[in-house]
């Protein structure tokens, strides 16, 4: 049966629980969890020394980073294993991981792998927690075998392991159910951080996602290696427990999946199962996911006949696994129910016509949460997931795994929904669950999560609710605005006390709570955020480049110009000024140029050889050529999307550019090597043109994939820009004309794309660089200065305008997906027009990066995509912001990695401002300090 399929005896039945097991409120009392300590020698040593100690003399080198423990063959440059292939998974409980080191290392020894370990139990319940990633849960060790040995090893391995346990790893296949050893095909080295970089490529050209999930998947070309070919297991269908029939599922999680089922035995009519995992998100106590479940039954027990919360039907034990079986509330989420329709109205005055007014979700939940503290528990999970809204809108909680009841509760909380000091251990109390009330309906209001990236709560309070004022603006919203930020207030009084105004059938009146609003952008505020910034990523670039093979599993990391070294250090150039950032340039391009994965990179701009390229030869110009550093021939393989990440429009613009550079410096047989590799690349696009669909925009402005289609990174306009840079260059008629269709579909398509932009429900990417309006109107304001076309570059400022109008509801603050990439488009169209509202809008953008942010307003740290810690790379870290503001204080200046050359006259038609100045573009600027 495939990993993360709902779980069967080999009859199909189930044990349900006594009645004694399903409704203690111990959260302590999990069968056997006193059983499963580590049974290996005394005083547990280090696990990195204990593994030196196995390895020592073997010709194997252990490298560590702040996650894995890696075990090579000494020369890291061997290439014996393949870039992609079978690999093997070793789930274990966190207190289990010595053991199980040593009783495997032994056995891999015998073998040429390569292989990695959790560096401690610490890392291990983290990733087993699936807090921060998923595809992590139960991956104690992964192997790295060779094609031949596959099956013996993984033989070897559940022979040697079984009878012993760990929780599920979602991705794989079990080799057998009575050892925790897995198997899935997949990248053994990835080049970066996007997901291009881990795509796969078969033998035939056939290409697959090599990302791991939440369930198992196989690339054609691949034999399972322990069994023969079966029809993939269906998550629905299956019955539980002998009654109840998956009809749908609702919810993913590493901990347990949630359905909704038919009761076969009760005429088929709909309930919710809820699956609780084996060992899943086990803490120090040994409580797992079926220790939850069982708490959240004795919770659900204590609020019988409570108005808004689900009624118990059931509670059993199938497999492993045990599961909830409660009455089902509704079809949606209210976190779904955001992304899909946008968000609440902030009207005051009761349900809207829509029947999707604030102040009516605001009085349910307040009524939900008076029925629920009368019983002793306190929710201490209240967010907008665990709210489902029933088909006439009503609103029900859902979800009582870590809540208080009658003071007992397990550990777990929600970073920004719940109140810092529930997450601390503190007493609970019912003021925390208005704490998660109110960052509730600052979801709802503004389709935002809180901000979470600083570590003192109260910067992240004040961050959250500057996001709400810019989102939410002027008088007509003030009551709304207070009410959240009174709900947020540290004192439980004053939220208490500001609830109570809202319980009221009659408008409410505004709590008197002032908000904080982002700031104002000043010149002064612009030089230190720059001086800092440029300052942070030169100190973050002394770890980049990383090992190849070390930092987290990925053995490129921090090299490319997407996530590393190659973005960081171009942006780094333009700030050589400042103190350290000479000498952590000069040091980044040497230890870049010995690199040993550098000779492995595809020619992809942002994922592979090319981008690194320009950082090396750029750096070159400044501060000397680095050691050990020698220009690749060309051309070089990249991969087939034909996108400007990791295909041949990417590669492309960087040769485009090198060949510039090149010819610039007297280096003419490099100049015409590199042209020549363009130009490969872009009869690579012309040979793809013929065969390809057109495409269509998404019919729902809600689609996250927003406008993949057209968008720069993965879509038409990075191509069209591509093509058009080497026409203009060679004057190639069949590039020009390639060009020209391109750009007469984006200006046919972006009207539809800026209506769906400007639904409520639109989703974020639609204001994007990679798949969205940031991307697209880059390009045409470009080719519509060039073109002196004036229709196609007015489009492109209303692509700007509609961004700006994006966003306040923008969470990102990167490059790639969020609102440098917004600032930097805003920049271009200032430029164009002269029109200073556009250049306030770039300055208004910088301020909500800011509001987005942890530390000071003069020292932020920037989040990642993901909205956690500062990382220093370009497309979604530090040194993206860095750029934008460069642009923003210099009122233009030269983008990074756009080969374009600034028009041949100003566009007629399109008011520009007398003595404006007009940022180069040309590739003789571009990556100029």
């Amino acid at each position: 049966m495939a990993a993360g399929t709902a779980p069967a005896d080999a009859d199909g039945s189930g044990a349900r629980l006594s009645e004694a097991h399903r409704t203690a409120p111990s959260v302590s009392g999990l069968p056997g969890a006193a059983a499963h300590r580590p049974s290996g020698p005394g005083p547990e040593r280090d696990l990195e020394e204990r593994l030196a100690a196995l390895l020592a003399g073997r010709g194997r080198r252990l490298v560590a980073d702040d996650q894995w423990l890696c075990l090579f063959a000494a020369d890291p440059r061997s290439g014996e294993l393949p870039l992609h292939g079978w690999k093997l998974h070793i789930s274990a409980r966190a207190d289990e991981l010595a053991h199980v080191a040593d009783l495997v290392v032994p056995v891999l020894l015998r073998y040429a792998c390569d292989a990695k370990f959790a560096r401690d139990a610490a890392v291990l319940h983290a990733m087993n927690s699936g807090a921060r990633d998923s595809a992590l849960v139960g991956k104690a060790v992964t192997v790295y075998p060779r094609p031949q040995d596959v099956t013996a090893l993984g033989a070897e391995l559940a022979g040697l392991l079984s009878g012993r346990s760990g929780p599920r790893v979602l991705s794989d296949r079990r080799i057998r159910p009575d050892a925790p050893v897995y198997y899935r095909y997949g990248p053994f080295r990835a080049e970066g951080a996007d997901d291009a970089a881990l795509t796969m490529t078969g033998p035939d050209g056939a290409r697959f996602p090599g990302r791991a999930g939440t369930r198992y998947r196989q690339p054609p070309w691949a034999a399972d290696p322990f069994r023969a070919a079966v029809p993939p297991a269906g998550r629905t269908g299956r019955l539980i427990g002998g009654r109840y029939r998956l009809t749908t599922g609702i919810a993913r999680s590493p901990h347990g999946d949630v359905y909704r089922a038919a009761d076969t035995a009760a005429g088929g009519s709909r309930v919710v199962v809820k699956q609780a995992r084996a060992y899943a998100g086990e803490d120090p106590d040994g409580v797992d996911a079926r220790g939850r479940l069982r708490h959240e039954h004795a919770v659900l027990a204590a609020l019988s006949g409570v108005e808004g919360v689900p009624r118990v039907l059931d509670h059993l034990r199938h497999g492993d696994d045990e599961y909830l079986v409660t009455t089902d509330c509704g079809p949606r989420d209210l976190r779904r129910d955001v992304l899909a329709h946008g968000p609440y109205e902030p009207s005051t005055a009761g349900r809207t016509a829509a029947g999707r007014g604030i102040a009516a979700l605001a009085r349910r939940l307040l009524a939900v949460l008076d029925g629920v503290h009368a019983r002793g528990v306190v929710v201490g999970d209240l967010k907008p997931s665990n709210v489902v809204l029933g088909g006439d809108g009503t609103a029900y909680l859902v979800d009582f795994g870590v809540s208080a009841l009658h003071g007992d509760r397990p550990a777990g909380a929600t970073p920004g929904y719940s109140m810092p000091a529930y997450r601390a251990g503190g007493p609970p109390g019912p003021g925390d669950d208005l704490y998660a009330l109110g960052a509730t309906l600052h979801f709802a209001l503004t389709g935002m999560d809180p901000v979470v990236v600083d570590r003192d709560d109260a910067v992240n309070r004040d961050r959250t609710l500057a996001c709400l004022a810019a989102a939410l603006p002027g008088a007509t919203h003030r009551t709304a605005r207070e009410f959240v930020a009174g709900l947020l207030d540290p004192e439980p009084v004053r939220r208490a006390a500001c609830a109570r105004q809202w319980r009221a059938p009659q408008s409410p009146a505004a709590c008197g709570r002032r908000l904080p609003s982002p700031p104002r952008i000043t010149r002064g505020l612009l030089d230190d955020l720059i001086a800092y910034t440029a300052t942070t990523c030169a100190t973050a670039a002394a770890e980049l480049p990383a090992d190849p093979r070390s930092r987290h599993g990925r053995q490129n990391f921090g090299l490319t110009l997407y996530d590393g070294a190659a973005g960081a250090g171009l942006e780094l150039l333009h700030h050589m000024e400042h103190p350290g950032v000479r000498e952590a340039v000069t040091g980044l391009a040497h230890r870049t140029a010995r690199h040993p994965a550098l000779p492995a990179l595809t020619a992809a701009l942002h994922t592979g050889r090319t981008g690194v390229d320009l950082f090396l030869d750029s750096a070159a110009a400044l501060t000397g050529a680095p050691e050990g550093y020698v220009p690749p021939p060309s051309p070089r393989p990249y991969d087939d999307t034909g996108d400007q990440i990791g295909g041949a429009a990417g590669a492309g613009t960087g040769l485009l550019a090198l060949a510039r550079r090149a010819d610039a410096a007297g280096r003419e047989e490099e100049a015409g090597a590199r042209l020549a590799a363009a130009g490969e690349c872009v009869r690579s696009l012309l040979a793809a043109e013929g065969g390809r669909e057109r495409a269509e925009p998404q019919n729902s402005a809600a689609a996250s994939e927003a406008a993949f289609a057209f968008g720069f990174a993965h879509g038409r306009a990075g191509v069209v820009h591509f093509l058009h840079a080497y026409h203009r260059i060679t004057g190639d008629p069949a590039a020009g004309a390639a060009a020209r269709r391109g750009l007469a579909e984006l200006v046919a398509h972006t009207p539809r794309l800026l209506a769906l932009a400007a639904r409520p429900e639109a989703h974020r990417r639609y204001g994007s660089w990679c798949r969205g309006l940031a991307g697209i109107g880059t390009l045409l304001i470009e080719l519509g200065g060039h073109e002196e076309d004036p229709r196609t570059a007015d489009l492109g400022v209303r692509c700007a305008w509609a961004c700006r109008d994006l966003a306040p509801r923008m969470s990102p603050v990167s490059q790639c997906c969020g609102l440098s990439g917004v600032g930097e488009l805003l920049i271009d169209a200032a430029a164009l027009t002269g029109d200073d509202r556009l250049s306030r809008a770039a300055e208004d953008v910088a301020a909500l990066i800011l509001t987005r942010s942890g530390g000071t307003l003069r020292r932020p740290l920037f989040p990642d995509n993901i909205l956690a810690a500062p990382a220093p790379g370009w497309a979604t870290g530090s040194a993206g912001v860095l750029s934008f503001l460069r642009r923003l204080r210099d009122a233009g200046g030269p983008r990074l990695w756009t080969d374009s050359a600034p028009p041949a006259r100003e566009p007629e038609g399109v008011p520009r401002q007398p003595g404006r100045r007009v940022p180069p573009r040309g590739p003789d600027a571009m990556l100029e300090p």
